[in-house]
């Protein structure tokens, strides 16, 4: 790394204009304050508004997360789920231990923001969402 580079954080956030959805990519190993940078990140962006399905794709993390970061995005996410008073969210996930994990989260944010689905495929998510959530069991 040269002197003033920046190091790549290992989340990113952007906005999909059509139709609008929050789009979250987290990739490698990320650590927490990485994590509470990018909430932050959301909350202040103007084009987060309310109703914004979230497509959050999990699957290039590396090594998967652990109950650990689990319970720290279960302490943090619910609050900036109602602060964007967004709407349903999908996560992406790529191995049997990410799906647990996810199914982990999705158990402790169950009554702050129960419209949250787990899926293997980055276009069955999109789908999902643009059928507007609420089905479970995938």
């Amino acid at each position: 790394m040269l002197p003033g580079e920046k190091l790549e954080m290992p989340i990113e956030h952007w906005i999909e204009d059509e139709p609008p959805m929050l789009r979250v990519r987290r990739w490698g190993a990320i650590p927490e304050v990485d994590e509470d940078d990018d909430f932050k990140a959301c909350l202040a962006d103007p084009r987060v508004g309310p109703g914004i399905p979230v497509l959050v794709d999990c699957s290039d993390i590396d090594p998967p997360d652990d109950p650990h970061t689990i319970r720290h995005l279960a302490d943090r996410l619910p609050r900036l789920v109602a602060n964007l008073r967004c709407g349903p969210v999908a996560l992406v996930v790529s191995s049997d231990v990410q799906y647990g994990m996810a199914r982990m989260y999705m158990a402790y944010t169950d009554l702050a923001h129960p419209d949250t689905e787990v899926f293997r495929n980055l276009e069955e998510a999109r789908e999902w969402l643009l059928a507007g959530g609420g089905a479970k069991g995938h």
